[in-house]
């Protein structure tokens, strides 16, 4: 079998040919025979700014019969982010591109090695893969190949194509319904309970285990990033809301931070850019079925309120943030100690609902924060002066 190193990292799409693509599906799908590769051309940036996403499928055969694989090939592009983020560098680039690729290949597997089984994932008679394929109902896209070109540091990641599977984002950034909300908590649930659980099991700190996740001071440089978009946008966000001059001279004198070390509180692997962009959704209809994230980029260990307060303040209708938030943050909770296990004992199995609503409340400064930085794909309304207006009430603005 060819090794990960052996195989080239593709520049464009003219390097993704048959001899490629059937290198990379060989350690998952062993016997295939690619014979022909389609492109369909590139997937808009709105779902991937710091990257080239390339749409392709893949014809061949494996064990005498014909196959079809959709599939995302994931490029490094350097020149992209600058265009988003002025202060954007290429080493920082870079640590965001190898913590993608390390996440694929090396924490995702050890994540759902610690998953509780579960009577309801039945194997499908004839499916000679099942054993091998993560649980229908993960949290994340199959990735199928990922690796970093040493000279380059150029990755690619190799993706099931999730849009020929009836995933899609929210069409025009629009907010998340409830239903959409209570999918995605479960699986930032099944990422926090999951992480908790390894760190559990190893008896190793995460940060020790997986040096290349973001650091405190890859935080910081983030963190850098967001203060320039903070003041630039808050701009955007007075000129809209004049009235509102208190509450726009307390956001003046906010700036983004990051949790310290002495924050003594559990911690665990959160996304950390868990908003629209991010999130894909299965339908039956106009019900939504499935969630999965996407963008694993700027993985941190954190406290999980980290990624809920930026899920609700990037992603929330008023309605949703006001009328159903105790309501979302106690299915999160259930979904949590069901990823947890009934054997565990410590940690996260202990946490109460009051202890994490009132965790929420006091992170909410992240999501805050995230939210104004973002004002140029979500332009701020009136359900966010609102969302605002109580959070400054809980003397967290």
């Amino acid at each position: 079998m060819t090794s990960a190193a052996e195989i080239a990292i593709p520049q464009s799409a003219e390097d993704i040919a048959p001899s490629w693509v059937q290198q990379v599906l060989q350690k998952d799908l062993p016997g295939v025979t690619i014979t022909e590769v389609h492109v369909n051309g590139s997937i808009s940036e709105g779902q991937g700014y710091v990257s080239d996403l390339i749409a392709f499928d893949a014809v061949g055969t494996r064990n005498g019969t014909s196959q079809r694989y959709s599939l995302i090939a994931k490029l490094t592009n350097f020149e992209r982010p600058g265009v988003v983020f002025k202060k954007w560098t290429n080493d920082f680039h870079i640590k965001t591109e190898t913590c993608e690729t390390n996440f694929y290949s090396i924490a995702v597997p050890d994540l759902l090695s610690v998953a509780v089984p579960t009577t309801e994932r039945e194997s499908k008679a004839g499916n000679e893969d099942d054993e091998k394929l993560p649980p229908t109902d993960t949290f994340v896209p199959k990735c199928y190949f990922t690796a970093t070109d040493p000279r380059s540091m150029a990755s690619v990641r190799v993706l099931e194509n999730l849009k020929t599977q009836g995933f899609s984002t929210k069409a025009n950034c629009q907010p998340l319904s409830l239903e959409e909300t209570m999918l995605t908590v479960e699986a930032l649930a099944q990422l926090h309970g999951l992480s908790h659980r390894l760190e559990l099991r190893s008896g190793v700190p995460l940060p020790e285990k997986y040096d290349w996740i973001m650091t405190d001071s890859d935080i910081r440089v983030f963190t850098d990033i967001l203060i320039y978009a903070h003041h630039d946008h808050l701009k955007e966000f007075a000129a809209a809301f004049p009235d509102h001059a208190d509450l726009i001279a307390r956001l003046e004198k906010m700036a983004p931070h990051v949790i310290s070390k002495e924050d003594k509180r559990l911690k665990v692997l959160c996304h950390a850019e868990c908003w629209v962009n991010n999130i894909m959704f299965k339908y039956a209809g106009d019900v939504p079925t499935e969630a999965r994230l996407v963008d694993w980029q700027t993985l941190v260990y954190m406290p999980p309120t980290y990624d809920l307060t930026l899920l609700f303040l990037c992603n929330a209708t008023w309605d949703v943030f006001h009328n159903h938030r105790d309501e979302i943050l106690a299915h999160y909770l259930r979904k949590l100690q069901e990823t947890l296990g009934p054997n565990e004992s410590s940690g996260l199995q202990s946490y109460t609902l009051e202890q994490l609503k009132a965790d929420f409340k006091a992170d909410c400064l992240y999501g805050v924060i995230n939210r104004l930085c973002r004002l140029e794909v979500r332009p701020a309304d009136a359900d966010l002066v609102r969302m605002m207006q109580e959070i400054q009430e809980w003397g967290v603005i």
